[in-house]
């Protein structure tokens, strides 16, 4: 086992809580995860990670069920012998958009949680809504057609925003939310995106937003770093309500390397964390990725999970409603151009169900990739003339970019 220091990071995603231990070089030194189906499935009445309510077109997760996780992932670790008393800083990623919205009690419970009660235990009476809506939520089409008529357009939206409006965006889903239960967001004292509301946990109250994660709500001006007056007055209802609204979403830091404080004695007691261990800023899970690998100007990354996702780094901002801007998660100056399609793994999970089963007990995988390999991209043949243009598709992408 490494003598340390030790490095604890966690992602939050759809379907499972994953935490990994490395040290200084990198090195693996252990993991541990939740899966959300396989360990809560019948509990929260969830599949894939998430509840639907097709009438209205909702896809939403059970907070309890991220609470509960926090506690089940960390006793794996330990479990496994992890030296939790050698990680000296932690941080993580969640998925991106989903809102959480914390009572009046909040503050208080998590700053006083007590190490021989789980957290779910005394966690449970904090959330003025018991669910978090999912990216992969579609109720709030009237809520983006006011968001993006605000402004004057969808392009407009964007050049302040860095996106036009999209169902699954915090902005709309916060609108949607005081229109469709107004009880809800008056006992709303603080809301927390996916990844704010996983570092409050381990910091015992309510943290910031991340700089890069923020821009992925519709309400922050991308150019002045600030929150947009005119999309607060539109989510909060009147420009009477906006001082309430500021006051639920809190201040944003704006240097994304921000040191939070140090974790929460519950952690220290409980699962034997260093009490010098530095909390610094968590943020969305794609600007996450684009942290994970060292990145020159204009690389790309392709990202296959539950949705499909390119994503680049650019020090220029030239948004467009076609694709999304968001802040670099690190890099003041920076940005993060991003492409987006929810279906993506649901959709090859489809496709793959639909061929032949490999023999046996092999890869379930196996046709699919055999198939994807053997077919052209985009119907372009192997041919000069087709692989030029195929380039050349690539490169308008590009040099738009620059």
């Amino acid at each position: 086992m490494s003598p340390g220091p030790l490095y604890l990071g966690f992602d939050l995603s759809t379907q499972q809580l994953k935490a990994i231990v490395i040290s200084s070089d990198l090195t693996v030194i252990s993991e541990a995860k939740v899966d959300f189906d396989a360990d809560f499935k019948e509990k929260y009445g969830i599949t894939k990670g998430v509840r639907i309510n097709e009438d209205e077109g909702e896809v939403y997760q059970p907070v309890a069920m991220w609470v509960e996780a926090v506690d089940l992932v960390l006793s794996r670790l330990h479990e496994k012998g992890c030296p939790m008393d050698q990680i000296k800083g932690l941080s993580g990623s969640g998925q991106q958009h989903s809102s959480v919205y914390w009572n009046s009690d909040a503050e208080t419970a998590l700053k006083s949680l007590d190490p021989k009660r789980s957290l779910l235990a005394q966690l449970g009476g904090v959330f003025a809504y018991k669910f978090a809506p999912n990216w992969q939520d579609h109720s709030t089409q009237k809520e983006c057609d006011d968001f993006d008529a605000h402004l004057g357009d969808p392009q407009k939206l964007a050049e302040v925003s860095g996106s036009a409006a999209h169902h699954r965006f915090t902005g709309t889903q916060i609108l949607r939310m005081r229109r469709r239960r107004p009880e809800v967001y008056e006992s709303t004292a603080r809301i927390s995106l996916c990844s704010s509301f996983l570092a409050s946990i381990f910091l015992g109250s309510i943290a910031p937003f991340d700089i890069s994660d923020v821009t992925g709500m519709n309400l922050w001006d991308i150019s002045a770093q600030a929150w947009n007056e005119k999309l607060l007055e539109l989510t909060a209802g009147s420009a009477d309500g906006i001082a309430a609204l500021r006051k639920k979403l809190g201040d944003v830091p704006l240097d994304g390397g921000s040191i939070f404080g140090t974790v929460a004695p519950y952690f220290v007691d409980r699962f034997g964390f260093s009490k010098d261990c530095r909390i610094t800023a968590f943020t969305g899970d794609n600007p996450a990725t684009i942290l994970s690998l060292p990145l020159r100007p204009l690389d790309a990354i392709v990202s296959l999970g539950t949705s499909s996702t390119f994503l680049m780094s650019t020090p220029n901002y030239k948004p467009d409603p076609s694709y999304h801007f968001m802040n670099h998660p690190t890099t003041q100056g920076h940005y993060m151009f991003m492409l987006c399609y929810k279906n993506g793994g649901l959709a090859r999970e489809k496709v793959r169900d639909a061929l032949p089963k490999p023999e046996g007990k092999g890869d379930p995988w196996a046709n699919f990739n055999k198939a994807v390999l053997e077919t052209p991209p985009l119907d372009v043949k192997n041919t000069d003339s087709d692989l030029a243009e195929l380039g050349l598709r690539i490169l308008t992408i590009i040099l738009f970019l620059q």
